[in-house]
Parts: structure tokens; C-alpha cells; sequence
């Protein structure tokens, strides 16, 4: 991920390519494929501990970029993704005798980017900043199975599974190169945040502790294939 912001700032300052510069203005449609790591925490829940997230999306990207006359390029851009950034948890991992699991994703997402880049030969290196509106789900369970020994599911075994829509802020920054006049590929670097989801949790063992509030953020690299019209 380092090297792709390095790389991006890098042909963002540097000086004009000696090669002709690409013309980037116009529609495209295209396809992506990406892998996110990050975090979700219940701040709700003084004794809940951070959880890892990780997992592969994919999905379809479109957009339109205006190219003016000093090669700076300005876009925008929306996409749709689909699958599964998450962490699927036991809680007897923190303390040895907790009965108590669940699971914390990101199923999909939809995305709107405002980009600006500069054209540099077949090259266009990018930043953007955009809109996240995710898709996260929420498993939590109680198993008195899980565990040799427990006091848990005093009242009784459950599971639950609330779902939020979160709406969260993201950063890119990234660089494609233009094969042709019909196709192009690239790699881009994402940071997102998704803010508070609050969710209910319906635990027959502590009902006052139902409201929940998780807050997730995340890192993505993805690979895109674009056709130019």
C-alpha cells in the first residue's frame, strides 16, 4: 500500500513525460477486484475488544473524466462492490470461558469518487476523496458448547443477526495505464472510514445492554480494468 502512494506522488510531481500524453476524457465502464484490512469496535461495550477485518470484493466501476489543456485530468467516478470484509470471532480467545461469539462484516458497498490526476504519457496518476454508503452485518451468539466450563447463557442460548447501512468519508489515491484507446487497468489505494453504526443486539442475558454502537474503518487495494468509449 506504501509503495502505491509513493509511487502516485511520485509521477504526480515530477516532470512532463517525454512520451505523447494520453487523452483520458470520456466515459468508461469497468470491472475491479480488491482485498481490505482494518478494524471494528464496539464502543459501546467497555470489555469488547478490537477485531481484525480482512476479506476479498469485487465488483463494477463507472465514470467520466474531463482532460484539459495542461493535462490535468478531473473525473468522477461511482461503484458497486460485493463481498465479505469481516472477522468471525470466539470470545473464549480473550477470556477462557466466555460461551459468547459473533461476526463482524462489510458485505457491500456502493461508492461516489471525485478525482483529480494529471496525464503523463500512457500514465495518469490520481487522488480522490468520495462517499462510502456500506452494507454491515452483525452476528453475536451465545454457545455454552464452545467452552469446557461456563456461568454464560444464564437465561439461554441465542443468536442474533442485526444489519446496518452505514454511510462513511474515503480517500484514494492511485494510477492507471492507458494499453489503448479502448482499455486501461490500474491499481488504487483506499482508506475508509464508515463513522458510528449503531445496531441492536438482543442478548435474553443482558437486555439492557442491547444498543451498540461499532465503529469500523478499513484499507483496500484494488486492481481495475476500465473500456474506454
Amino acid at each position: 500500500m506504501k509503495a502505491l502512494i509513493i509511487t502516485t506522488a511520485a509521477l504526480l510531481l515530477s516532470g512532463t513525460a517525454t512520451a505523447a500524453t494520453t487523452d483520458w476524457d470520456g466515459f468508461y465502464l469497468g470491472a475491479q477486484a480488491s482485498h481490505g484490512e482494518g478494524h471494528s469496535k464496539d464502543r459501546s461495550n467497555a470489555n469488547a475488544s478490537e477485531k481484525s477485518v480482512r476479506g476479498f470484493t469485487g465488483g463494477v466501476q463507472g465514470g467520466r473524466r474531463w482532460q484539459f489543456d495542461n493535462n490535468i485530468v478531473v473525473g468522477v467516478e461511482g461503484a458497486l462492490s460485493f463481498g465479505n470484509v469481516s472477522r468471525d470471532w470466539k470470545d473464549r480467545e480473550q477470556h477462557r470461558y466466555s460461551p459468547y461469539y459473533g461476526k463482524d462484516a462489510v458485505t457491500r458497498s456502493g461508492t461516489f469518487d471525485v478525482t483529480l490526476g494529471r496525464a503523463m504519457g500512457r500514465w495518469l496518476p490520481y487522488v480522490g476523496a468520495g462517499v462510502t454508503v456500506a452494507q454491515q452485518e452483525f452476528t453475536l451468539g451465545c454457545d455454552k458448547s464452545l467452552v469446557e466450563a461456563t456461568n454464560g447463557c444464564r437465561v439461554a442460548e441465542f443468536e442474533t443477526r442485526p444489519s446496518h447501512l452505514s454511510t462513511g468519508a474515503h480517500a484514494t489515491a492511485g494510477v492507471l495505464y492507458r494499453f489503448n484507446d479502448r482499455l486501461s487497468a490500474g491499481a488504487e489505494y483506499r482508506y475508509t472510514h464508515l463513522g458510528s453504526s449503531p445496531v441492536t443486539l438482543e442478548d435474553p442475558n443482558y437486555p439492557a445492554a442491547a444498543r451498540r454502537s461499532f465503529h469500523t474503518d478499513y484499507s483496500s487495494v484494488t486492481l481495475k480494468l476500465n473500456y474506454h468509449f
